[in-house]
């Protein structure tokens, strides 16, 4: 059997640094990607929520603990919205 006529799955089962957990499942016919899915786990965390009734000048601080792993993203998303406001 060749190589090219084979199918082959790749399937990751957790995803690191999406918002909340996801995986993925790539399906390959050969060398043709045939099918792609990617769940998240997780829902929305809708930290929009916790804004309301805030004063503007906490919400970097307040986004900036979205994420562990990359609180300066999010707060400066944040600064910069403030700005284009």
């Amino acid at each position: 059997m060749s190589e090219a006529s084979r199918t082959r799955t790749i399937r990751t089962d957790y995803l690191a640094r999406v918002e909340g957990e996801g995986g993925m499942y790539v399906k390959l016919d050969g060398r043709e990607v045939s099918e792609v899915k990617l769940r998240l786990y997780e829902p929305p965390r809708f930290f929009e929520a916790f804004l309301r009734g805030r004063s503007f000048t906490e919400v970097p601080d307040i986004t900036a603990r979205i994420c562990g792993i990359c609180p300066v993203a999010y707060q400066m998303s944040s600064a910069r919205a403030m700005e284009d406001a």
